[in-house]
C-alpha cells in the first residue's frame, strides 16, 4: 500500500484498521522493512529523548491511576506500557534500547484483511476465521451460491459481508466478533478459547442485530434459535494472562472485558508520536544546554537571556576555565583579539582625524571577534557565567523534566527559540539566495511591490496594523524545518488512563509498533518524516503583554525589574504542564503562566484560521509551535508535498487585508451563538482546529483572552470577574496608528 508519508506514519501506521476506497473490506496495517532514515545525531538524540519522556510520563500516570482508591486492584507494569519499555523482570520502567530500534522512511505499508468475521445478509449465518489461510480454504464454500450452509435454509442464495464491528481493549488488543470466548484455564495456567457449542449440539450461529446499540447484539443458535447470552461478550486474552491466577476473583472480569465498536471508530486506534523543530547540527551548542547534568549552564543561559544580570567572570578566571576545559587554542585566539584591540586603541590617539574611522571599525571588528570566541566557550559550558536566580526559578530548572512534558517545557522552548533566532531569524541567514526570514514591515524584493514608494507605504501600513494587533514582530520563515515521528499506538483512549470505565479507572497501554526485520535482527520501527516548509513567525509586544497580565489579578502576579523581560517572571512562576494537561489548575487559583500560554495559543489559532481563509490551505494542513517565555509562536505548513509557497503568495496577494481581518470583530465571533460565548473557551465553530494540528489538543483556549466578546476562560472560575481582552490592552495611540498611515 502506498500513501503519503504523513498518512503512512499516522492514519495507516502499523496495527491501524482501514478500508480502501468504496468502504468495503476492512484491513489491518502491518509494517514492512522499508529503507532506514538518515538523520543527524542531534535529531536522533531528540527523537529518543522525546520517546523516553512520553513513555515514562505515560507509565507513571497509568501505573498510579488507582492510587488512593480503597479496594482497587493493583495496576501491573505490563498493563501500562509495551515490554520494550520494561526491565527484564517486567517489574519497572526502563528506557527503550536504542539497539532494538530502527528509524524508517514511511514509504509503504503492508496489510492483511481483518477482522475475519463474515455475516450472510440473507440468512444471518456467521462464519469467523482466525487466519487468512483458514479463510482461503473456505472461500469456495462462501462463494458457492448453489446451496446455503444454514441448517434451516430454503435454498437461499448467500450474500457474505465482512462484519464491520469488532472488540477492542485498552491493552491495545483487538478480537474478531465470534460466539467463542476467552477464559482463564487454572489447570493449564493460561488463557484458552472456549468454543461455543449449543445444547442441541449445533455449532452454527446467527447474529441477532435487532438492537440499535451494537453492544446489545448477540448470537443465536442457527438450529434451535437459543440465545448464547443476553448480549455478546468477549475477554482480552493478554490481560487475562497478565492477571493470571487472580482471575479466580470474578471482580477481575471487569478489567478484561472488551468493548464492541465499529472498526471505523476513532477509539479503535490512536497513533503515538511527537514533533519538534529540526535544527540538525546547526544549533548543537544551544541544545546541549538541555542535556542531563547541564543545570548550571542552563541557569546561566536563562539569567543572561531574560535579564537576571548574568556577568562574565574575570579574565583570570576565564583563562583558567578555558585551559582546564581543553580549549587552549580558543583562548589563544581570544587573547590575540584582546592584544590587537589594545594595540589599536593605544595607537588611535595618535592617528589623524581622517584615518580614525577606519581604525575604529577595525577595533569594532576585533571586539566582535573576541566576544564570539568568549560566547562560544560559554555555550560549550567551558566558561560559566555568574548569575543569581530566584529560588523558585532554580527549582523549576532543576525539576523541569518531572514538572513539564517535553512539548510544554518552557526552558526547552526558550532554548529552542534562541536556536531558531540563531539559525533562521538572523538577518544574515540565506535560503536560495533570499533572506531566510523577512519581517513584514521590512520587506525584501521578493515580498514587496516593485515600486519603492509602494513598498514604503505597505511597510508603514503593516507597522500600524501590527501595533493595533499588539504584535512586535511578524514575518515569513522560508524554511521551517520540522521532524515528526511515530513509534506506537494505543486503543480506546489517546492518553494513559481510561476514566471511570465500568466504575474503575483503567490503565491504557502504550504499545510499540510490531517489529520488522532489519540487518538480520527484529527491531521496533520508528517512522520519521522531516520537512522544510514556509512558516509565519509572530512575537507579541512585551509591554502590552505585561500590562495585560497586570489586569488579571493572578495569585502569582509578578513585576519585572530593571532589564528583566516578561519571560523572567513567567519562567519563575511557570505552572507544571504534563503531556496530557491533566493537572491544570481548577477553581479560583488563576496563574500568570497559564494565562500567558493560553493567550499565545489562542492567538495562534486565530492566525491559523485566518491564514487558511486567505492562503487556500486547509486548516488541517497547518500547525503551531508556541514559545511562552519569548511571547512568540510560529504557524507553519505541515504538509510534506511540494511547497507551492502558499504563505508567501498569501502575503503578496493579501498583506494588509490579511492583517485587517485579524482585527475584525467577527474574527472572534462564534457560529454557535451565545452558548459558546457565555461559557467561555472555544468550540469547533470558532477557534478550535483539528487535534492533529493543535499542540495542546484544543485545550487552554479562550476567545475572551483576545477580546471581551468571548466571555471568560473555562480555567478561571472567579465570581464577578471579567477578562479584559489582549487587543483591548493595546494603547489607544497604537490603535489609531493605522489611521495615520
Amino acid at each position: 500500500m502506498s500513501r503519503s508519508r504523513n498518512q503512512i506514519a499516522s492514519a495507516y501506521a502499523p496495527e491501524s484498521f482501514f478500508t480502501f476506497e468504496g468502504g468495503l473490506g476492512a484491513c489491518l496495517a502491518k509494517p514492512l522493512p522499508t529503507r532506514s532514515v538518515e538523520v543527524s545525531s542531534a535529531t536522533q538524540n531528540q527523537i529518543f529523548e522525546r520517546i523516553e519522556e512520553l513513555a515514562r510520563s505515560w507509565y507513571d500516570q497509568a501505573k498510579h491511576c488507582r492510587d488512593g482508591v480503597a479496594g482497587a486492584f493493583e495496576v501491573l507494569p505490563r498493563q501500562c506500557v509495551d515490554i520494550g519499555f520494561l526491565n527484564g523482570e517486567r517489574s519497572d520502567f526502563q528506557s527503550l534500547n536504542v539497539g532494538d530500534v530502527v528509524l524508517l522512511h514511511p514509504s509503504e505499508m503492508g496489510y492483511v484483511p481483518a477482522p475475519l468475521t463474515f455475516v450472510c445478509e440473507t440468512c444471518k449465518l456467521v462464519r469467523t476465521y482466525d487466519s487468512v489461510a483458514k479463510l482461503d480454504k473456505d472461500l469456495a464454500v462462501l462463494g458457492d451460491n448453489s446451496k446455503c450452509p444454514h441448517p434451516k435454509s430454503a435454498q437461499k442464495k448467500c450474500d457474505w459481508r465482512q462484519l464491520d464491528v469488532m472488540f477492542v481493549h485498552w491493552s491495545g488488543n483487538w478480537e474478531r466478533a465470534m460466539p467463542h470466548q476467552w477464559h482463564w484455564d487454572a489447570r493449564q495456567s493460561k488463557p484458552v478459547l472456549r468454543y461455543e457449542v449449543c445444547s442441541c449440539g449445533s455449532k452454527d450461529f446467527v447474529l441477532d442485530r435487532h438492537s440499535p446499540a451494537i453492544g446489545d447484539w448477540f448470537f443465536r443458535c442457527a438450529e434451535c434459535n437459543k440465545a448464547v447470552s443476553k448480549k455478546w461478550l468477549q475477554n482480552d486474552p493478554e490481560s487475562i494472562a497478565m492477571i493470571g491466577a487472580a482471575m479466580a476473583n470474578p471482580a477481575r472480569l471487569t478489567e478484561v472485558r472488551m468493548q464492541a465498536t465499529p472498526y471505523r471508530a476513532s477509539a479503535v486506534y490512536y497513533v503515538q508520536g511527537d514533533q519538534f523543530i529540526d535544527f540538525k547540527e546547526g544549533a548543537g551548542a544551544s541544545l546541549r544546554l538541555l542535556m542531563p547534568g547541564r543545570h548550571d549552564q542552563l541557569k546561566e543561559f536563562i539569567g543572561q537571556r531574560y535579564g537576571f544580570g548574568a556577568v562574565y567572570p574575570s579574565e583570570t578566571e576565564m583563562e583558567a576555565a578555558a585551559l582546564a576545559g581543553g580549549a587552549k587554542a580558543d583562548w589563544d585566539k581570544y587573547t590575540a583579539f584582546v592584544k590587537q584591540t589594545k594595540a589599536l586603541e593605544e595607537a588611535l590617539a595618535k592617528v589623524p582625524g581622517d584615518a580614525r574611522r577606519a581604525m575604529e571599525e577595525s577595533i569594532s571588528i576585533l571586539q566582535i571577534g573576541q566576544a564570539m570566541v568568549r560566547d562560544d566557550l560559554v555555550k560549550r559550558g567551558i566558561i560559566r557565567l555568574r548569575v543569581s536566580l530566584p529560588t523558585a526559578l532554580e527549582e523549576n530548572i532543576v525539576n523541569r523534566q518531572t514538572r513539564f512534558a517535553t512539548r510544554y517545557d518552557p526552558f526547552r522552548l526558550a532554548v529552542e527559540h534562541a536556536a531558531l533566532k540563531e539559525t533562521k531569524l538572523d538577518p544574515d541567514v540565506r535560503v536560495g539566495g533570499k533572506r531566510g526570514f523577512v519581517m513584514f514591515d521590512k520587506l525584501d524584493d521578493d515580498l514587496s511591490p516593485g515600486d519603492e514608494a509602494e513598498k514604503a507605504k505597505l511597510e508603514q501600513q503593516t507597522r500600524g496594523l501590527l501595533n493595533q494587533l499588539g504584535i512586535d514582530a511578524m514575518g515569513l520563515i522560508r524554511e521551517f524545518d520540522l521532524c515528526r515521528f511515530t513509534f506506537g499506538y494505543s486503543r480506546m483512549e489517546s492518553g494513559p488512563v481510561l476514566r471511570d470505565k465500568r466504575y474503575m479507572d483503567m490503565p491504557v497501554r502504550m504499545n510499540l509498533f510490531s517489529k520488522v526485520q532489519h540487518e538480520g535482527r527484529r527491531k521496533y520501527p520508528i517512522y520519521v518524516v522531516t520537512q522544510a516548509n514556509e512558516a509565519l513567525y509572530v512575537r507579541l509586544q512585551e509591554d502590552v503583554v505585561y500590562r495585560w497580565l497586570q489586569t488579571l489579578g493572578c495569585v502569582d502576579a509578578f513585576t519585572v525589574d530593571g532589564n528583566q523581560l516578561v519571560g523572567a517572571g513567567l519562567l519563575t512562576h511557570a505552572y507544571p504542564m504534563t503531556r496530557y494537561l491533566d493537572r491544570l489548575p481548577k477553581g479560583q487559583q488563576t496563574h500568570s503562566y497559564i494565562y500567558a500560554y493560553s493567550l499565545l495559543h489562542t492567538y495562534a489559532h486565530l492566525m491559523m484560521r485566518t491564514v487558511a481563509e486567505y492562503s487556500g490551505l486547509d486548516l488541517g494542513s497547518l500547525g503551531e509551535y508556541v514559545f511562552p517565555a519569548d511571547l512568540a509562536f510560529v504557524i507553519y505548513r505541515s504538509g510534506t508535498t511540494m511547497d507551492l509557497g502558499n504563505l508567501s503568495a498569501m502575503w503578496r496577494n493579501a498583506n494588509v487585508a490579511f492583517l485587517r481581518a485579524l482585527l475584525r470583530p467577527k474574527a472572534l465571533l462564534c457560529g454557535s451563538g451565545s452558548l459558546c460565548t457565555s461559557r467561555g473557551g472555544v468550540c469547533p465553530d470558532c477557534l478550535m482546529v483539528p487535534e492533529t494540528s493543535c499542540v495542546a489538543g484544543n485545550k487552554l483556549l479562550s476567545r475572551s483572552l483576545l477580546s471581551s466578546i468571548g466571555g471568560r476562560p473555562p480555567f478561571d472560575s472567579r465570581a464577578n470577574f471579567t477578562v479584559r481582552g489582549y487587543l483591548e490592552a493595546v494603547e489607544p495611540g497604537r490603535r489609531k496608528s493605522e489611521a495615520r498611515c
